[in-house]
């Protein structure tokens, strides 16, 4: 029954799937084009139903109207039961037959699916309509609703993906105040997802500072790289070496499964002292920008994770972080930026420089990535207090 509750919630999860009013996906038209052919019918529709209105995905027509009074639809019909709704001759049912889409359209028969989410919501319909009456047999009912359950798939598809987007956007490390230092990050993706990840935690006597960078890009990089930052999380009170070594059996499991590797560049900051030791797994993208003006290029000396000997420990690499030094960590997307090659950390370690504050240069990466990169993007910065 379509009750003022199921309505309510209905237009709820259809403001949440955020797809009225754009351009015909072909996830959808493909559906409808599909249903035309097989039932030889010359309209077949994707439609959502908010609590008054009903809107069409799929406009068979140019200029079809994409929207309207839930009320003068058939599809007020499909949505009051869980199966397939049939009308095999819209002027002899009394239901139908004071309907627009009869009196103005000439549609003489209809055939409709319910579409179902998750929680038993129904939030729309599939349906057929020819301009003659038609008698639908079992297995037309039968095809109705194989085809109905593909359009929930591809609901629930894009449902999932934008509920992917918001947990890879809670990954994002909120910012942190530690006493004399700044921490900031920032991460561009490619495409909707990111294969990058970058992280830090703070302790009393210790932050941690990550970035890692997932071969790959979308979907599959970006769910490794978040198992990657909470298994690192999970020993956050652990030295680097340590850490990397307690997480990278697994990492390198699920890695090799994927076909994929990581590079990784994990590391501990002593406040006090500026002494920051860290593991440079096959990631080799940081540059030390010293207080006295000078730069120096970190490479790495380890295997990313994946390609990494299994049984052989992570070396330790250290550095002091003098007062008024920075040290700019990023992802090989970054090389984008530049000219490709590694000498493009130092022209962005350049541009850090020439920057009023870390927010300033953080959105000047935004733009250039949004502008030139064909990869993921991420350019952390760790930076000490000028004395």
């Amino acid at each position: 029954m379509d009750t003022d509750g199921s309505r309510s919630a209905r237009a709820a999860l259809v403001a949440a799937l955020d797809i009225v009013g754009l351009a015909p996906s072909e996830r959808f038209d493909r559906i409808v084009r599909i249903a035309r052919e097989v039932f030889d019918v010359p309209f077949a529709y994707v439609n959502l139903l908010d609590d008054t209105l009903l809107h069409t995905l799929t406009p068979n027509l140019a200029g079809e109207p994409t929207s309207g009074p839930l009320e003068w639809s058939f599809c007020q019909l499909t949505v009051q039961r869980p199966g397939p709704t049939v009308v095999p001759d819209t002027l002899a049912d009394p239901r139908t037959a004071d309907l627009p889409g009869v009196t103005s359209r000439g549609i003489r028969s209809y055939a409709g699916v319910p579409l179902t989410m998750p929680g038993e919501l129904t939030i729309g319909s599939l349906c057929l309509m020819d301009v003659r009456p038609r008698e639908f047999t079992p297995q037309d009912e039968a095809a109705l609703i194989d085809l109905g359950r593909w359009t929930e798939q591809a609901l629930a598809k894009g449902l999932q993906h934008d509920r992917l987007l918001e947990v890879v956007e809670a990954l994002t490390p909120p910012p942190v105040h530690v006493p004399g230092y700044t921490l900031a990050g920032l991460s561009v993706p490619y495409g909707d997802l990111s294969g990058d990840v970058h992280d830090w935690t703070v302790a009393d006597d210790a932050v941690t500072f990550t970035l890692a960078d997932i071969m790959g890009k979308e979907q599959p990089a970006a769910l490794l790289a978040a198992g990657l930052r909470a298994a690192l999380r999970q020993h956050e009170d652990l030295p680097p070496v340590e850490a990397v070594g307690a997480v990278e059996p697994r990492i390198s499991e699920d890695l090799g499964r994927a076909s994929a590797f990581a590079t990784l560049f994990h590391s501990r900051l002593t406040p006090s002292t500026g002494r920051l030791d860290f593991v440079d797994a096959g990631h080799g993208l940081v540059v030390h920008l010293h207080a006295d003006g000078t730069s120096e290029i970190r490479r790495s000396r380890d295997l990313p994770l994946g390609l990494h000997p299994q049984g052989v420990p992570f070396r330790l690499g250290s550095l002091v972080l003098e007062p008024g030094a920075a040290l700019l960590v990023a992802s090989d997307g970054a090389l984008d930026l530049g000219d490709g090659t590694i000498d493009t950390l130092t022209d962005i370690g350049r541009t850090y420089r020439r920057a009023p504050s870390t927010a300033a240069f953080l959105e000047t990466v935004r733009l250039r990535a949004a502008e030139q990169a064909e990869d993921d993007v991420t350019v952390t910065v760790l930076a000490r207090d000028a004395p």
